[in-house]
Protein backbone atom coordinates (compact mmCIF):
# COMPACT_ATOMS: atom_id res chain seq x y z
CA UNK A 1 0.00 0.00 0.00
CA UNK A 2 1.45 3.21 -0.88
CA UNK A 3 2.48 5.85 1.99
CA UNK A 4 -0.03 8.57 0.24
CA UNK A 5 -2.77 6.22 1.47
CA UNK A 6 -1.74 5.40 4.34
CA UNK A 7 -1.77 8.53 5.38
CA UNK A 8 -5.08 9.59 3.82
CA UNK A 9 -6.75 6.82 5.65
CA UNK A 10 -4.69 7.72 9.22
CA UNK A 11 -6.12 11.23 8.81
CA UNK A 12 -9.31 9.77 8.01
CA UNK A 13 -9.98 7.77 11.12
CA UNK A 14 -8.24 10.72 12.89
CA UNK A 15 -10.84 13.19 11.85
CA UNK A 16 -13.43 10.94 12.45
CA UNK A 17 -12.39 10.40 16.27
CA UNK A 18 -12.26 14.40 16.57
CA UNK A 19 -15.81 14.54 15.24
CA UNK A 20 -17.46 12.34 17.27
CA UNK A 21 -15.33 13.65 20.32
CA UNK A 22 -16.48 16.63 19.88
CA UNK A 23 -20.11 15.38 19.46
CA UNK A 24 -20.21 13.84 22.97
CA UNK A 25 -18.92 16.08 24.38
CA UNK A 26 -21.15 18.75 23.20
CA UNK A 27 -23.84 16.33 24.11
CA UNK A 28 -22.52 16.29 27.67
CA UNK A 29 -22.96 20.04 27.92
CA UNK A 30 -26.73 19.87 27.03
CA UNK A 31 -26.97 17.13 29.43
CA UNK A 32 -25.92 19.41 32.10
CA UNK A 33 -28.14 22.11 30.92
CA UNK A 34 -30.97 20.15 31.32
CA UNK A 35 -33.86 22.31 32.78
CA UNK A 36 -36.85 21.91 35.00
CA UNK A 37 -40.36 24.03 35.51
CA UNK A 38 -43.17 23.83 37.47
CA UNK A 39 -46.16 23.36 35.84
CA UNK A 40 -48.50 23.42 38.36
CA UNK A 41 -50.28 21.58 40.73
CA UNK A 42 -53.20 19.37 41.18
CA UNK A 43 -54.73 19.87 45.08
CA UNK A 44 -55.76 16.84 46.56
CA UNK A 45 -57.11 18.30 49.62
CA UNK A 46 -57.23 21.48 52.05
CA UNK A 47 -58.73 21.58 55.11
CA UNK A 48 -57.79 22.71 58.39
CA UNK A 49 -56.39 18.75 59.37
CA UNK A 50 -55.01 18.31 55.86
CA UNK A 51 -53.22 19.72 53.14
CA UNK A 52 -52.13 17.59 49.80
CA UNK A 53 -51.63 18.07 46.57
CA UNK A 54 -49.44 16.89 43.55
CA UNK A 55 -46.83 19.68 42.28
CA UNK A 56 -46.03 19.18 38.59
CA UNK A 57 -41.95 19.29 37.42
CA UNK A 58 -41.70 19.01 34.12
CA UNK A 59 -37.95 17.94 32.97
CA UNK A 60 -36.38 19.30 29.73
CA UNK A 61 -33.79 17.72 27.86
CA UNK A 62 -31.98 19.32 25.49
CA UNK A 63 -29.49 16.58 24.57
CA UNK A 64 -29.63 13.90 21.84
CA UNK A 65 -29.31 11.45 24.64
CA UNK A 66 -31.39 10.06 27.36
CA UNK A 67 -31.34 10.30 30.82
CA UNK A 68 -33.18 9.38 34.14
CA UNK A 69 -33.59 11.19 36.83
CA UNK A 70 -33.16 9.38 40.24
CA UNK A 71 -32.52 10.12 43.46
CA UNK A 72 -35.07 12.91 43.76
CA UNK A 73 -35.29 14.49 47.71
CA UNK A 74 -37.24 17.54 48.60
CA UNK A 75 -38.03 19.86 51.53
CA UNK A 76 -41.91 21.59 51.14
CA UNK A 77 -41.75 25.11 52.98
CA UNK A 78 -44.99 26.71 54.05
CA UNK A 79 -44.37 30.17 54.27
CA UNK A 80 -40.81 29.92 55.03
CA UNK A 81 -41.62 26.81 57.43
CA UNK A 82 -40.64 22.92 57.07
CA UNK A 83 -43.56 21.02 56.46
CA UNK A 84 -42.17 17.65 54.62
CA UNK A 85 -39.40 16.12 53.30
CA UNK A 86 -39.77 13.71 50.19
CA UNK A 87 -37.64 11.02 49.31
CA UNK A 88 -38.58 9.89 46.05
CA UNK A 89 -36.56 6.76 44.40
CA UNK A 90 -38.54 6.32 41.22
CA UNK A 91 -36.49 6.46 38.31
CA UNK A 92 -38.54 8.14 35.37
CA UNK A 93 -36.49 8.49 31.73
CA UNK A 94 -36.36 11.61 29.85
CA UNK A 95 -35.62 11.06 26.44
CA UNK A 96 -33.17 12.93 24.31
CA UNK A 97 -34.64 15.99 22.70
CA UNK A 98 -38.17 15.60 25.22
CA UNK A 99 -39.51 16.37 28.32
CA UNK A 100 -40.97 14.32 31.08
CA UNK A 101 -43.45 15.06 33.84
CA UNK A 102 -42.34 14.67 37.80
CA UNK A 103 -45.38 13.71 40.20
CA UNK A 104 -43.98 14.98 43.69
CA UNK A 105 -46.68 14.06 45.89
CA UNK A 106 -47.23 16.42 49.11
CA UNK A 107 -49.36 15.90 52.35
CA UNK A 108 -49.32 17.87 55.78
CA UNK A 109 -51.32 18.32 58.62
CA UNK A 110 -51.37 22.52 58.67
CA UNK A 111 -52.16 22.25 62.61
CA UNK A 112 -48.12 21.37 62.80
CA UNK A 113 -48.08 25.07 61.53
CA UNK A 114 -49.29 26.55 64.75
CA UNK A 115 -46.67 24.04 66.78
CA UNK A 116 -44.10 26.05 64.99
CA UNK A 117 -45.48 29.25 65.33
CA UNK A 118 -47.56 30.40 62.42
CA UNK A 119 -50.89 31.97 62.67
CA UNK A 120 -54.15 32.41 61.18
CA UNK A 121 -54.18 29.47 59.04
CA UNK A 122 -57.74 30.11 58.05
CA UNK A 123 -56.45 33.39 56.55
CA UNK A 124 -53.77 32.01 54.36
CA UNK A 125 -55.65 29.46 53.47
CA UNK A 126 -58.63 32.26 52.45
CA UNK A 127 -56.06 34.65 50.81
CA UNK A 128 -54.17 32.14 48.40
CA UNK A 129 -51.65 34.63 47.50
CA UNK A 130 -50.30 34.95 50.87
CA UNK A 131 -49.59 31.37 51.07
CA UNK A 132 -45.86 30.87 49.20
CA UNK A 133 -45.43 27.44 48.96
CA UNK A 134 -41.21 26.33 47.88
CA UNK A 135 -39.32 23.72 47.07
CA UNK A 136 -36.31 23.10 47.78
CA UNK A 137 -34.29 20.04 46.73
CA UNK A 138 -32.32 18.29 44.34
CA UNK A 139 -32.87 14.99 41.69
CA UNK A 140 -29.54 13.40 39.92
CA UNK A 141 -29.51 12.78 36.09
CA UNK A 142 -27.53 9.77 35.00
CA UNK A 143 -27.01 8.82 31.17
CA UNK A 144 -24.98 5.46 30.74
CA UNK A 145 -21.59 6.36 32.39
CA UNK A 146 -22.17 10.00 33.02
CA UNK A 147 -24.05 11.30 35.92
CA UNK A 148 -24.56 14.48 37.42
CA UNK A 149 -25.41 14.72 41.05
CA UNK A 150 -27.13 17.35 43.38
CA UNK A 151 -28.79 18.99 40.67
CA UNK A 152 -30.28 21.67 42.90
CA UNK A 153 -34.22 22.60 42.37
CA UNK A 154 -35.49 25.65 44.33
CA UNK A 155 -39.24 26.73 43.85
CA UNK A 156 -41.45 29.11 45.01
CA UNK A 157 -45.27 29.63 44.42
CA UNK A 158 -48.14 30.90 45.85
CA UNK A 159 -51.47 28.65 46.67
CA UNK A 160 -53.20 30.71 43.77
CA UNK A 161 -50.56 30.18 41.28
CA UNK A 162 -51.10 26.62 42.14
CA UNK A 163 -54.51 26.63 41.64
CA UNK A 164 -54.40 28.17 38.22
CA UNK A 165 -56.87 26.18 36.09
CA UNK A 166 -53.86 26.64 32.95
CA UNK A 167 -50.67 24.85 33.91
CA UNK A 168 -47.85 27.30 34.04
CA UNK A 169 -45.66 27.48 31.04
CA UNK A 170 -42.28 29.01 31.14
CA UNK A 171 -38.86 29.15 29.87
CA UNK A 172 -36.61 26.32 31.75
CA UNK A 173 -34.69 27.36 34.48
CA UNK A 174 -31.05 26.23 34.38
Amino acid sequence: MKLEYKIGIIGSVALCGVLLISYFNRQMNLLRDACYTIAGAIIDEISFNKVSFTMILNISNKSDIDFIVTNQAYNVYVNGMLVAKIDKADNIKVLGRGRSTVNINVAFNPQDLLSQGMQNIATLIDNKNNMIIEIKGYLSLRAGAVSIKDYQVDERLTLAEMLAPVPKEEECKV
